[in-house]
């Protein structure tokens, strides 16, 4: 399991305090998540490719990390990993970027070589369930019915393999989009000029729980709240296959990542 956060504003903004300085800030939910973190920054919400930030050291021990609260934009997709599925590596950190699309990953796709099977589904550079998921949702993607796409990608991944968890973000430059499905949070808040999502309440203002298989749209131009609709329903959600992925949650560093590592060869191995 992973951490998700995420923020759009109508101006460009920081989210320093978010990530450092608020009641429950990232670099420290990342003292548990010490995996790698990583950040795509959208300076304006017009469809422009991110700045990408990745390390895979733990945010709380990498300056570059505070360092890269300085960044400021309209759209920002970040995550600090708790590695499940593939070893400690840049390529296996997210967000996880393609021209202006980039995804963060919360949960664990047990059969994830499934995802790849199609001809057309580009070969991850890293050996993550996560990668593999972007790398299946961009072949089915259609930048005119982006709801759709995430909807199809949802649809198969739930019928290939069980899993622990399908939360995520999504943006496609112009909108964040965040789901949840499986054994983790979400929650989201409103502020003038702000909508942020979060696997943990980040501070002590009034988030709201996302409810399962709930995708929220989050529009810089639209700061209301953010638009909310479910992907498969209600048959499709009882045929899901949800189940505990992190039976070693003790081990931190490297030996996480060497459980991980593992963990995906298995998984190859069972292809």
């Amino acid at each position: 399991m992973c951490r998700v956060f995420g923020c759009v504003a109508a101006e460009p903004a920081s989210i320093r305090r978010e990530l450092i300085e608020a009641e429950n800030p990232l670099i420290r939910q990342s003292e548990e998540h010490d995996s790698g973190w990583g950040m795509a920054v959208y300076e304006r919400a017009n469809g422009l490719d991110p700045r990408l930030v990745r390390f895979a050291e733990a945010a709380f021990a990498d300056e570059g990390f505070v360092e890269a609260t300085e960044l400021k934009g309209r759209i920002f997709n970040v995550h600090v990993r708790r590695a499940t599925m593939g070893g400690l590596a840049p390529e296996n950190t997210h967000p996880f970027c393609l021209g202006s699309y980039s995804l963060g990953h919360n949960g664990t796709i047990l059969r994830y070589p499934r995802l790849l099977e199609h001809p057309t589904v580009a070969t991850p550079r890293g050996d993550t369930d996560s990668e593999a998921f972007f790398n299946f949702l961009m072949t089915v993607y259609d930048a005119g019915d982006p709801v759709g796409s995430l909807r199809r990608a949802i649809q198969t991944t739930v019928e290939r393999s069980p899993f622990s968890g399908l939360n995520f973000l999504f943006s496609d430059g112009d909108r964040l989009f965040a789901y949840r499905l499986g054994l983790f949070e979400l929650h989201w808040l409103h502020r003038p000029g702000q909508l942020l999502v979060a696997s943990e309440r980040v501070t002590h203002e009034q988030w709201h729980t996302v409810q399962q298989d709930v995708l929220l749209v989050l529009d810089p131009d639209d700061l209301h709240q953010p638009h909310a609709e479910r992907l498969i329903g209600d048959e499709l959600l009882e045929q899901a296959r949800v189940q505990k992925v992190d039976t070693q949650a003790h081990l931190r560093g490297e030996a996480r990542g060497a459980a991980a590592a593992e963990r995906a060869r298995a998984a190859v191995a069972d292809s």
